[in-house]
């Protein structure tokens, strides 16, 4: 009789993926056991689980374990990875507090939701085996269906929570299809022993074919033209925290399992796969740009905004290089802190049930709310690549990895669109320093302490970033993968 082997498990290699459960199974007891007295504190206990976890993720820093018969590592890509969701999902909470209460979410679900959805991404960036990595992008879409139509009162939020759910559910299905026909190709879904099943199959068309279908199933999933159509709506029709979480947070977990299989399972692909992910990058820069110029609403402008920013980002994957690749990671840390910061700013402007999110609702708020206005602006111009901003600190050595390498037009298309995205967010600049403010528009604003606290910590953080930012480029550069 063969005897059962238990694999070798490493608990201390899932502790941020343990702190982030226990943390969000309590919200949920609280949900049910605690007085309302109790529930006020929820998005604050969210906080600290995302914090003491991200703390965890720090600690494993510059450690390589494989663990769980080689499904999961913990490395300094998974560990960088991590850090951005922790702060994804910290400010989120924090950002939350007021939010959930005006709009009436302020629920344990919908802060757990945000915690396991963190899980999700945390499985992502560690995951070893299509297997696993699949497990954790249900984890996080499932979460996030949820979260997007968690305003259940909201017409428009209900009908962002379909479409997300309906074409997640295409692109997981392209995803999942495409790992069978790579199983069945390979024989495998550990993604080294892919990589070195690889060389013999470059002229396999159940390979190929599984290598493009997941190319489109994480396409999908970081908003890549022309994958991007449920991005805009769902982006505006869910609640602001939401969609400032969904931008970031899984934005990044999606960037993270694209590197780690293409870098480990399709090496041998590299040749062929560079030129696609070059038009995805061109397309998708160009195409969110474009339309972000002719909207109306500042919500959805920063919609288009993301999918631009997810082309960016791209430009680094299809530079193919050490630095190409530290640099996609290093942008990444730079926009969660901007994007999110400028989603704060917006929540504030917006007022209780998201009413004013026009360029005309921002007109005079230089005037009525000049702190507000100040650091919006400062969130714009990193958004836009203007120094000294953590958007500068990124974009430029994003920009010089894919130049070094001898992608110049790659470059000047980047360069292009960057000088663009300035027309539209400097016209929200201008509306808030030179248009008059509507009658009818509130004297001031109100900033709940816990907003004020997540803007000053992005805008830090931001401005930390673009003036200093050799030592975390450096973190960046010791978690790449090799292409």
């Amino acid at each position: 009789m063969t005897p059962i082997r238990i694999p070798n498990i490493a608990l201390d290699a899932i502790g941020p993926e343990i702190i982030l459960t226990i943390t969000a199974l309590l919200l949920l007891m609280i949900e049910v056991f605690a007085d309302k007295k109790g529930r006020d504190h929820m998005g604050y206990i969210a906080l600290a689980g995302a914090v003491f976890a991200g703390a965890f993720a720090l600690r494993l820093a510059g450690v390589s374990v494989t663990t769980f018969a080689g499904l999961y590592v913990v490395d300094n890509f998974s560990t960088f990875f991590k850090v951005i969701f922790m702060i994804s999902a910290g400010l989120t909470a924090l950002i939350s507090v007021k939010y959930a209460k005006d709009e009436g979410i302020d629920h344990g679900e919908y802060y757990a939701m945000i915690l396991f959805a963190t899980v999700g991404m945390c499985v992502m960036a560690s995951g070893r085996d299509l297997i696993t990595i699949f497990m954790g992008v249900e984890v996080m879409s499932i979460s996030l269906y949820v979260l997007a139509g968690m305003t259940r009162a909201r017409l428009v939020s209900n009908e962002a929570s379909m479409k997300y759910f309906i074409l997640g559910a295409l692109s997981s299905g392209f995803l999942l299809y495409g790992m069978a026909l790579v199983y069945g190709a390979a024989g495998t879904t550990q993604l080294q022993a892919i990589g070195r099943a690889a060389g013999g199959l470059t002229g396999n068309y159940m390979f190929i074919a599984g290598a493009v279908m997941m190319t489109v199933g994480f396409a999908f999933k970081v908003g890549a033209v022309p994958f991007h159509m449920w991005a805009p709506d769902v982006y505006q029709g869910s609640p602001a925290p939401v969609t400032a979480f969904m931008s970031t947070g899984p934005k990044a977990a999606a960037f993270a399992a694209f590197l780690r299989v293409f870098a480990e399972a399709f090496p041998a692909m590299k040749q062929e796969w560079w030129l696609v992910i070059w038009a995805l990058a061109v397309a998708t820069m160009t195409m969110g740009n474009i339309v972000a110029l002719v909207q109306n609403d500042v919500k959805r402008m920063l919609a288009y905004s993301s999918i631009a920013h997810a082309g960016y980002v791209l430009v680094g994957l299809a530079v193919g290089s050490p630095a190409g690749s530290s640099g996609a990671v290093f942008y990444l840390l730079a926009y969660a802190f901007m994007n999110l910061g400028a989603f704060t700013l917006l929540i504030v402007a917006a007022g209780k049930g998201e009413r004013l999110t026009t360029y005309q609702d921002f007109s005079g708020m230089g005037t009525r709310s000049p702190l507000v206005a100040l650091a919006l602006t400062i969130m714009l111009f990193s958004l836009a690549g203007i120094p000294p901003t953590a958007g500068f600190a990124g974009k430029f050595y994003l920009f010089m990895s894919a130049l070094e390498k001898g992608f110049v037009w790659l470059t000047v298309i980047a360069v292009i669109n960057s000088v663009v995205s300035v027309f539209y967010y400097l016209r929200l600049v201008i509306h808030m320093y030179m248009r008059e403010q509507d009658a009818d528009a509130p004297s001031a604003v109100t900033v709940s302490a816990p907003l004020a606290v997540a803007a000053v910590v992005a805008v830090c953080a931001v401005l930390w970033l673009g003036i200093l930012p050799s030592k975390y480029i450096e973190f960046a550069k010791a978690a790449f993968l090799p292409f």
